[in-house]
C-alpha cells in the first residue's frame, strides 16, 4: 500500500515542482566526477597596478597576462606578467594562490598574491632615505575577486581589488591593485 501510494504521489510532486525529477542512481553518484581535477586556463587582464612608498613609486596603468589552474573547482594557483606605464615602464610579474566559491556561475574567488616590480621608478631621496633603493619592491598581499563568473571553461572577472605590504626601512611600501577586467579560457 505505501508503494503504491508514492508510485503515484511521486510523478505528482514531480510535476507540481515541489521535488526534483531525479532518482536514487544519480544520488549515488558524486557530482565531483562530471569535473575534472585540473582546469587549466590562460587570461589575460587590464586595470591599475601601483607600488607606492616614501621613497619609491612605481607602476599605474597597463595589463597582464598569466596561466592558471583550478583544482577541483575550487582551489586557484596562477602565474602572470604583465607590462605598467606612468611612473616609469614596469613588469610585474604576480604569482597567487587562493579559493572560489561555486555558486552556479557565479565564483566568487580571493587569493594570497605575491608582486614584484621590476623596471623603472621614481625615486625620492630623504634624511630617512638617502640613497637610491635599487632592490625591486615585492609585496605580499590579497586579491578579492567578488564579481567573478565562470561559464563552460571561460571566467570572467569585474573589479577585482588588492592590496600588499613591502618593507621599505624605514617604513612600508604598498601594492595597490585595481583590474578593471580578467578574462580566461580554458585548454
Amino acid at each position: 500500500m505505501k508503494r503504491a501510494f508514492l508510485t503515484v504521489l511521486a510523478p505528482a510532486l514531480v510535476a507540481l515542482g515541489l521535488v526534483p525529477a531525479v532518482s536514487r542512481a544519480e544520488d549515488a553518484q558524486p557530482a565531483a566526477a562530471s569535473t575534472p581535477v585540473h582546469q587549466f586556463s590562460v587570461y589575460s587582464r587590464g586595470g591599475v597596478q601601483a607600488y607606492l612608498a616614501p621613497n619609491r613609486s612605481t607602476g599605474l596603468f597597463g595589463g597582464s597576462v598569466g596561466v592558471r589552474d583550478i583544482i577541483q573547482d575550487r582551489f586557484i594557483l596562477q602565474a602572470d606578467v604583465g607590462y605598467l606605464m606612468n611612473f616609469g615602464n614596469v613588469v610585474p610579474v604576480q604569482v597567487a594562490a587562493g579559493m572560489q566559491h561555486r555558486i552556479g556561475f557565479y565564483t566568487p574567488a580571493a587569493m594570497a598574491t605575491l608582486t614584484g616590480f621590476f623596471g623603472e621608478r621614481l625615486s625620492f631621496l630623504s634624511s630617512d632615505h638617502p640613497s637610491v633603493n635599487r632592490i625591486p619592491p615585492v609585496a605580499l598581499g590579497v586579491l578579492l575577486a567578488p564579481a567573478r563568473f565562470t561559464v563552460e571553461g571561460a571566467q570572467l572577472s569585474i573589479l577585482e581589488f588588492g592590496v600588499g605590504v613591502s618593507p621599505e626601512f624605514p617604513g612600508v611600501g604598498v601594492a595597490y591593485q585595481l583590474n578593471l577586467i580578467d578574462v580566461g579560457v580554458s585548454f
